[in-house]
Order: structure tokens, then sequence, then C-alpha cells
């Protein structure tokens, strides 16, 4: 066995025709190979069809059937029932029509990602899965209001034309000396500083 829909016979290498499993390296491969391992026991008789209108190889020499055997009747139909492998190279992907087309992709449960490759359901749910463990950065803090903690971020501003502009979205102004949360703010403008914040007495630092 190859991989999930080419096989290696007597005949030479086969590409099962209308179907497509992971490529080896990929998420699925390996099962997709073994199921077809454990329908074909070593030295199987198989049953190569070539359907009218097929090429009888392709652009790698492998030549393009459909495959029978191991008691199963369709090798290609029973990797799409099982999860690996799509509907894939024919009339619909510019590709010479056969005769199961419509049941292929009937039964098709597997898909392709983003990129185009084969992803089984197995896979689809192993990576859904990864998406949801990593985790999320926690939002961002909003910045500290005068008098809601004791972080006093008021005093990194040397006066209150610096504190206008922040871009940090810490409060402006003005700070009212008679409001128990904004107090602070007031006393550090009007006196911490040394630029007088409350210049006209008004009670209000940072108008």
């Amino acid at each position: 066995m190859i991989d999930g829909d080419t096989l290696a016979t007597s005949a030479g290498t086969v590409r099962i025709i209308g179907i497509d499993s992971p490529e080896r390296g990929e998420c699925g491969s390996g099962e997709a190979a073994g199921a077809l391992s454990a329908a074909l026991a070593p030295g199987e008789t198989l049953t190569l069809a070539l359907p009218a209108g097929q090429n009888a190889q392709d652009r790698h020499g492998r030549l393009l059937r459909s495959v029978a055997g191991g008691g199963i009747a369709d090798l290609g139909l029973a990797q799409l029932e099982a999860g690996h492998a799509v509907a894939r190279y024919d009339s619909r992907d510019g590709y010479p029509r056969h005769p199961l087309e419509d049941a292929y992709h009937s039964a098709q449960i597997a898909s392709l990602d983003a990129e185009g490759r084969v992803l089984t359901p197995a896979c689809a749910a192993a990576a859904e899965a990864a998406a949801a463990a990593v985790p999320t950065a926690p939002p961002a803090e909003p910045p500290t209001a005068p008098g809601t903690s004791g972080d006093d971020w008021w005093r990194q501003y040397p006066s209150c034309a610096a504190l206008k502009r922040n871009t940090v979205g810490h409060p402006v102004g003005p700070f009212n000396r008679d409001a128990p949360d904004e107090a602070a703010a007031y006393q550090w403008f009007q006196f911490g500083t040394g630029h007088r914040g409350d210049g006209d007495g008004d009670g209000l630092a940072c108008e």
C-alpha cells in the first residue's frame, strides 16, 4: 500500500479513480493507507477497471483504475464512506467524468481545508480541539480612574498639558478638589507638579 488512494500491484502502481486521500505525512494519511491494508490481504487478487472515457494513466505514469478487492466491490467508494478521502479529479475538476462520480460526491464525508488538503473528520475534530485549547490573551484593563485604587497613575504626568497629550486613555480632567474620587489627582496637579493646575482657584484642576 502506498497511501489511501494508491496501490502497488503486479500490473504497476494504481491510482484509484475519482478519490483523493491525505498525502503521506499529513494528518489522516496513516489511517487512510491502513484502511486499504486492512481490506486487502497480501497477494490479494484485485479487479481493475478502466471506465470508458477515462485516461489510462496520470501524469506520473500511474494506472488510473476503479478497484475492487477484499470482498469490497469499490474500494474508492469505501474510502469515501469511511472519511478517508474526498471525491476529486473528476469532471467537476476538469478531468474525465467517471460512472460513479455523483455517488462518490454523495458519499463523501471528509473535506478540503483552506489550502486544498484533504481533511478527514477525525483530523478536523482534532484541529478544532487544538484551536479551542489555545489560551487567549486577557482583555486589557481600562486605565485606572482617580480614587478607584492605590495606583496613583496621575503621578507620571508632570503637568496638565502633559496629561492631556496622553494616548492611553487616562482621564484628562478637570479634577474636582471636593470630589472624593478626584481629590488626589487634584492635589497632584495643583501642588505636586509645580505648575498650579488650578490656576484660577475655582477648585478644578486641568480644566
